[in-house]
């Protein structure tokens, strides 16, 4: 997965352009820590330059090198902000379109690497009876990544805080649960880009950050050069174009 905000760009300099860019990730990730590719769908919350604060949300379920609308959305679509990620799909949840991240309600789009052990025996039940009726009615599919981005639409307070809320609440399950789960998350909203790194019985999936373009990117792996830097786990990172990154503590 990548993020990007900050002066307007082509969707292609963050998905297809850079040498180890999302495109190529999909097919030769470094740091995958299981599975060999990520060849279960394609998808990008894009914010437009129109003015919009909503993104434009574009999905697929074929692998983003095989999607013949790939080229169009990197090389003719402007951007100001997007949220980008290629899927290698949890053993156990569908296939289908609407498991593909990622996920977006309102103006804030979501990605999430990694995943929650059993999630259909207990886990989607226990964080179901957590959320609120609008979070629960906002779940379409049947990943463990929307559940999740449904305890980040539950939470109070700025993007950053109900992050953290949404990982500690999940924690809270997972004890209770003594369940094994990882999650790496990538948010956005148009005018900043929020992530975390967390997991519970195992390590979490890596995700760094670099000033890029005329503005900020975050990625599961770096896009080019040496210039990256690995988000440390347990903080919650906040990129803001023309700003340093921000780490704030998780609890």
């Amino acid at each position: 997965m990548a993020g990007y905000a900050g002066a307007v760009v082509r969707a292609g300099e963050i998905v297809s352009a850079p040498a180890h860019s999302l495109l190529v990730q999909s097919y030769k990730p470094r740091e995958m820590q299981s599975g060999t590719v990520n060849a279960d769908g394609f998808g990008a919350a894009l914010w437009l330059d129109d003015g919009k604060p909503e993104p434009a949300l574009y999905r697929t379920a074929a692998p983003i090198w095989a999607d013949p609308n790939q080229a169009f959305v990197n090389q003719r679509l402007s951007v100001r902000s997007l949220v980008a990620a290629v899927r290698s799909a949890t053993p156990g949840i569908g296939f289908e379109l609407s498991n593909v991240q990622p996920f977006a309600r309102g103006h804030i789009a979501f990605a999430h690497n990694g995943f929650i052990r059993d999630f259909r025996r207990g886990a989607q039940r226990a964080l179901r009876e957590q959320l609120g009726n609008e979070a629960y009615e906002s779940i379409e599919g049947s990943s463990d990544s929307e559940h999740l981005f449904a305890l980040v639409l539950d939470g109070t307070g700025t993007l950053s805080a109900r992050v953290a809320q949404a990982v500690l609440r999940l924690e809270a399950i997972c004890a209770a649960l003594d369940r094994t789960a990882a999650a790496t998350l990538l948010l956005g909203d148009g005018e900043q880009l929020v992530g975390v790194r967390w997991a519970r019985g195992c390590r979490p999936p890596t995700l760094y950050w670099s000033p890029f373009a005329r503005g900020v990117c975050m990625a599961s792996e770096p896009l080019d050069g040496e210039r990256w830097k690995e988000i440390p786990p347990e903080l919650v990172a906040v990129a803001v174009p023309g700003e340093d990154l921000r780490l704030e503590a998780l609890r």
